[in-house]
């Protein structure tokens, strides 16, 4: 029987059988905090209470409350939702067992949706690595990042969760086999954000040892606001919810008694109709000022962090997908006018830590400038949705992660492997989504189904093919030898055949994930060329 002591108590767990006949134990819906619920509503999480049965861990537990746009099932989840599952190939029989590397994934979702549940992330594939994983819930929407933009809710309860999951992960994963001393955190998306967030944040120092960061950064305009822009945010969504008010305080005493389907499904028509495309993205990471002597989890902003040097210097993976902007096909296919309009009078969402005021001078110049490069004279028509999808791709990830990678590689002696992941199959969420709308390439997400047992692509009849397969071994193998060593090529192998070497000042060189693995340089150059040419003319991330 699998039953393991942690801090707080006895739980039971179960063992599992993969598809390929290996077993290993599962430990789910272990809560890590107490339920933020109550009076720990727009609080940082405390740590949980101890309980004295032994706790069944053998099923997964609520997820935050959200709106499912992938399914389109409508309103689910609960606030009592600080959960996280553990995985490990081997309970330790004795002391002198050997402790095993530990992988802490923390999903994506813009924020706002998302979960740590099987259905998107089984462990099956990495775990046959012999590495312990786990999978957290982390508090989602307004009740995980909404801030008043100042020390009234500071925000940033989200990443707060998250660290609270690390924390309990130290006190309490050897009891699993891992080892404490040895962990990797991993996320993709808005998860990748949150990943590089605690590279940054002096809460999270000595919590890991390694990162991987997949398709987002806290460069990427779409994962900070300013301090300014989340209060008019957060005061315009109170208005969507019926309270006008311009007082921290009587905002907060509003929405403490507002039930949690309410404040989500308030977030969307809280937006303008450009912050609703192409995903409506509404509360994300801010700039915090300390409330009553709290711990802060970031003082400043990201731009300055980096440029200061004053994050945890950890090896990274860093990297996108072939085609990132691939996912706003979606978006284009369900609104065509709203894309028409922008073709005519080309207003490219400026995100707001540009800090360029919308209808000035230097405002136009911005958006001719992106115009012209992607499009020319081009009317809009279904032959400029690649060219939508590259604009995308470029101004939501690959600029951001260039910048990220010049600016860390610049201040800290640390090993950074950057790689672009090109397969072309069909196992990413938005791969399942598109049907007619896709473009070549890999989309957004479109490596997960490889690092990741999918239930939600066995639903619906998705398998690899022999490619697929290799792709995935190999990812599998890259992704934790990194998490063993902080070296994702340490030995020459026959599966990777290649050395995959990080990048330099000089040198962006970056793996290139495809039917082969091969060592490349200037990924996309004179995409990136024309963006470090915007960044260095509008001063932005100065």
């Amino acid at each position: 029987m699998a039953v393991v002591f942690v801090a707080q108590g006895w739980l039971r767990g179960k063992a599992v059988t993969t598809e390929s006949g290996e077993t290993y134990y599962s430990f789910q819906g272990i809560p890590y905090a107490k339920p933020p619920v109550g009076p720990l509503r727009f609080q940082a999480p405390e740590a949980p209470d101890p309980w004295s049965d032994v706790r069944d861990a053998q099923t997964e537990r609520s997820v935050a409350p959200q709106t499912d746009i992938f399914t389109g099932s409508g309103f689910e989840g609960d606030e009592d939702c600080l959960f996280l599952n553990v995985y490990t190939p081997k309970l330790p029989e004795a002391t002198s067992d050997t402790a095993k590397p530990v992988m802490v994934w923390i999903h994506g979702g813009g924020f706002y949706i998302g979960s740590a549940n099987t259905d998107c992330y089984g462990p099956d594939h990495l775990i046959r690595e012999d590495v312990v994983i786990v999978t957290l819930n982390y508090r989602l929407g307004a009740l995980g990042f909404l801030s008043t933009g100042d020390s009234v809710i500071p925000g940033n309860n989200g990443l707060k969760d998250q660290v609270m999951a690390l924390r309990w992960v130290q006190q309490n994963i050897a009891q699993f086999g891992g080892d404490p001393g040895n962990v990797t955190i991993f996320g993709e998306s808005a998860g990748a954000a949150c990943v590089h967030y605690h590279i940054l944040s002096p809460m999270s120092e000595g919590l890991f040892h390694r990162a991987i960061i997949q398709s987002g950064c806290v460069l990427s305009h779409w994962a900070f606001d300013d301090p300014s822009v989340a209060r008019r945010k957060a005061f315009r969504y109170a208005e969507a919810l019926g309270c006008h008010t311009s007082d921290s305080k009587e905002l907060l005493e509003f929405l403490m008694k507002v039930p949690a389907k309410e404040l989500t499904d308030a977030m969307e028509p809280s937006l303008t109709e450009e912050e609703k495309h192409p995903v409506p993205l509404c509360f994300v990471p801010t700039k915090e000022f300390s409330r009553n002597g709290e711990e802060t989890f970031l003082p400043d902003s990201p731009t300055n962090i980096l440029t200061q040097g004053k994050f945890h210097k950890v090896p990274i993976i860093i990297g996108v997908t072939s085609n990132e902007g691939m996912f706003v096909m979606k978006d284009i296919a369900q609104h065509p006018s709203w894309y028409e309009a922008l073709s005519k009078r080309f207003r490219v969402p400026v995100p707001h830590n540009f800090r360029i005021e919308e209808n000035t001078a230097k405002y136009e110049e911005l958006a001719a400038r992106i115009k012209e490069f992607y499009f020319g004279t081009e009317p809009f028509s279904k032959d400029t949705w690649p060219k939508f999808a590259d604009l995308y791709s470029d101004f939501w990830f690959v600029s951001g992660i260039t910048q990220t990678i010049r600016k860390q590689v610049a201040v800290a002696s640390i090993p950074i492997y950057f790689y672009c992941f090109a397969f072309d199959g069909n196992f990413g969420l938005y791969d399942m989504e598109l049907g007619s709308n896709r473009l070549p390439g890999a989309c957004h997400g479109a490596e997960l189904g490889y690092l990741f047992q999918m239930t939600i692509a066995a639903e619906r009849g998705l398998q690899l093919n022999e490619d697929g397969l290799r792709v995935r071994s190999q990812i599998v193998k890259l992704w934790t030898n990194f998490a063993k060593s902080g070296n994702p090529t340490p030995k020459a192998e026959p599966l990777l055949g290649v050395t995959w070497t990080p990048a330099t000042d000089s040198q962006l060189n970056y793996l290139n994930i495809d039917n082969k693995l091969s060592m490349e340089k200037n990924f996309v150059k004179a995409r990136m060329e024309f963006w470090d040419k915007i960044y260095e003319s509008f001063e932005i991330f100065q």
